[in-house]
């Protein structure tokens, strides 16, 4: 078991330490009995005091986040998300073993690009007409910051919907255990998932 705490725009505090350290124990210790990993980032932005959690348990990650105007407050708002979210999916988490890709695996390509930012004029500039701002967008090319190649993981329906809410993505590419078809499975805005076929 080990858990890591660290501090972001803001002073370290022993007693902020020794008060998370021993609240997400005892609320992790009411459902899980094996070893975990935990992180927590305690961080303040503007009057917002930030507690962001990311538990680590058999090969699933769990994480949540809550804000207040006091820290400690957060840290109880987090905590109570953990624990429900742990309790939605325990019995699940109990028996869940990490799946071995192997060379068969379908692959996928994912590059990540950042696009070209968009710059305000100052004040006492000219603003340009559309057309003008459209041809000097395309003069600046997307750069690629990442190229990697992944294995696609095995999994049922339900795995990939309980994967996509603990893991908090707002999508995920896997393989379907019914279909043998590349799914991707993303989150809509009202809470609900909605599912696209690549391949049959």
């Amino acid at each position: 078991m080990q858990i890591d705490i660290s501090f972001r725009h803001m002073d370290p505090s022993d007693t902020l330490r020794d008060y998370a350290d021993e609240k997400i124990r005892r609320v992790i210790r009411k459902h899980i009995r094996d070893d975990f990993d935990a992180q927590i980032t305690l961080a303040v932005e503007k009057l917002r005091h930030i507690a962001k959690l990311h538990l680590s348990y058999k090969g699933i990650s769990i994480k949540c986040e809550e804000s207040s105007e006091d820290m400690y407050k957060s840290i109880d708002l987090a905590l109570d998300k953990l624990e429900r979210q742990i309790h939605r999916y325990k019995g699940k988490l109990r028996t869940h073993k990490p799946v071995d890709i192997n060379a068969a695996a379908r692959m996928l390509d994912i590059t990540v690009v950042e696009l070209p930012k968009e710059e305000e004029p100052a004040a006492d500039e000219v603003i340009e007409t559309k057309e003008a701002v459209a041809v000097e967008a395309e003069k600046e090319d997307a750069r690629i910051i990442k190229h990697e190649t992944i294995a696609l993981v095995e999994m049922s329906l339900d795995d990939a919907a309980m994967k996509l809410s603990l893991e908090d993505l707002p999508v995920l590419v896997f393989v379907n255990a019914d279909t043998k078809a590349t799914n991707v499975l993303y989150k809509l805005e009202d809470g609900k998932c909605g599912l696209i076929a690549l391949d049959k």
